[in-house]
């Protein structure tokens, strides 16, 4: 049976490590270790990891770096890992008792050598109580578009270090870097459901927003042309009131919340993108 070693980057998440932890822990697959890469907290993440491990009887690998980003901190999980396979999740992540299983099955079951890595075929908000959140959506991945998804969930670990890691330039979406550097994309898994959180506050969209516009400088080639990726990040702030009202109206027919509620929301959204997309092109700042 493959070890596998699951790595969790965290960064103040000590409202919901504790949740991610419990469901690793009741995993039907066993052969499993979990490593927790604190990111530099300045909340009691370590101590919340620590308590729910020993209350879960979970053997649990804690490292610590300095505030350097989630791609970081991945690639420090998986260096001093000690599985065959790796697999990567987020703190504020819960997970079907058959995740782990069915997301390395594809790898495990190859005779070909081809399957270098997986992403799961089903995740879901569990907060969409909350209007801002639900206003991200209920179904973050979903069966009928998985197999478009760039993120390698879980990748054979000699392959992940000849690919050379995640790379931290690509800030949010440095799971996605086997894509943008080879083109190489993970095969969906069958029957792997996982469960996420949204932002629901304005500041948590705002932030999360930020984060996502920051990591466009990379992917779009668009934002690497001198002089003229300055000029888009100008544009859009003249054309920013616009696509927010634009974006609001539309959404209207599809929500019940009030035109108000909607502006606010695409308000903090659409200026966290602009203000993450500026503050990489112009400072070079990639990840919150």
């Amino acid at each position: 049976m493959a070890k596998v070693s699951v790595v969790i980057p965290s960064y103040n998440e000590e409202k919901d490590i504790g949740a991610c932890l419990e469901s690793l822990k009741k995993q039907s697959y066993k052969n499993i270790e979990v490593i927790l890469v604190d990111d530099g907290s300045s909340d009691n993440t370590l101590d919340v990891a620590k308590q729910t491990a020993k209350k879960a009887k979970l053997k649990l690998i804690l490292l610590k770096q300095n505030h350097q980003g989630p791609g970081r901190a991945r690639n420090l999980g998986a260096k001093k890992s000690r599985g065959e396979i790796l697999a990567f999740v987020d703190s504020d992540m819960t997970f079907e008792k058959d995740y782990v299983k069915n997301l390395i099955e594809p790898i495990i079951s190859d005779k070909t050598g081809k399957v270098i890595g997986t992403t799961h075929d089903y995740e879901v908000a569990v907060n969409t109580s909350k209007k801002y959140s639900n206003l991200w959506g209920k179904i973050r991945v979903s069966k009928e578009h998985a197999n478009q998804v760039k993120i390698f969930r879980a990748i054979k670990k000699d392959k992940f270090f000849q690919l050379g890691g995640f790379d931290q330039k690509y800030g949010y979406a440095d799971d996605q870097t086997f894509w943008f550097k080879h083109k190489i994309k993970p095969i969906v898994a069958k029957n792997t459901t996982c469960y996420h959180k949204n932002p629901d506050t304005l500041k948590g969209t705002y932030k999360q927003a930020r984060w996502i516009g920051a990591s466009w400088k990379e992917r779009f080639k668009i934002f690497t042309i001198p002089i003229l990726k300055y000029l888009i990040v100008l544009a859009l702030f003249v054309l920013l009131p616009f696509l927010i009202i634009l974006k609001s109206i539309k959404a209207k027919s599809k929500f019940s919340y009030t035109l108000a509620d909607l502006i606010r929301f695409y308000s903090y959204k659409f200026a966290g993108y602009l203000i993450g997309i500026t503050r990489a092109v112009y400072l070079g700042k990639v990840w919150k």
